[in-house]
């Protein structure tokens, strides 16, 4: 699976072709997530055992009756309750976590001069965009898919800040997911997504699925792209 992952980047991320450098990013969204929800589906204990149904909004439960009425406004209402409570660990986080993490960056990049707002062109495309086209497929594959199955290889847990975790399978998909930034531009800085692919594990384990991890991950590269266009 990771095999396919790194030849879908390498493939996106370098093709001379425009059309793919234009709209890869959405080919590639499409192969993570598709290839989570089916390889969970293909273990037998489904999409909900690793964490990637949100709330029976990508899979129904299998507890569930089948009913001609439930399609997806169906599913993306029984849902809601669900998203916004992990959109409010997500913000809760974010309030702790982002205040810390602004001085650093100022400080990594020696930045002197006042930060100077600059929007994106079509920031609600752009908020989207990241929410669905990159943190969601991202956070099915990694935390959801490859961490599950790292913990079934790293059984042994430890309680840390309230989640239940395996270290080393946590380090391991942070790892990974690490790497696999590193395939797009073939830059060592790339690799600095392996201490928010930590972070990102860590809530994957302590909410119990990728909701939070979702939402948090797109604010993170929402932050990022911001102090970018205000800074640099």
């Amino acid at each position: 699976m990771y095999a396919f992952a790194g030849l879908m980047t390498l493939l996106v991320s370098h093709a001379p072709v425009e059309p793919m450098r234009s709209h890869g990013h959405l080919l590639l969204a499409g192969a993570f997530l598709g290839a989570a929800l089916l390889m969970a589906r293909h273990d037998g204990r489904g999409a909900t055992h690793y964490g990637i149904d949100l709330a029976g909004l990508l899979e129904a439960s299998a507890d569930e009756p089948a009913h001609p009425a439930h399609g997806l406004w169906y599913a993306l209402r029984r849902a809601v309750p669900s998203l916004l409570s992990e959109l409010a660990f997500a913000v809760l986080l974010a309030a702790i976590v982002f205040p810390l993490f602004v001085p650093l960056y100022r400080s990594f990049h020696g930045l002197t001069r006042p930060f100077s707002w600059q929007p994106p062109r079509e920031p609600v495309d752009f908020v989207l965009s990241q929410l669905i086209a990159i943190a969601l497929p991202e956070e099915a594959l990694f935390r959801g898919y490859f961490q599950t199955r790292l913990e079934d290889v790293f059984p042994e847990r430890v309680r840390v800040l309230g989640a239940t975790l395996s270290p080393r399978a946590v380090g391991c998909q942070a790892l990974l997911f690490a790497l696999l930034h590193f395939l797009v531009g073939f830059s060592p800085a790339r690799l600095a997504v392996f201490f928010p692919g930590l972070l990102f594990g860590w809530i994957r384990a302590r909410r119990g699925g990728i909701g939070a991890a979702v939402w948090f991950h797109a604010m993170c590269n929402l932050l990022a792209e911001t102090l970018m266009r205000g800074y640099l």
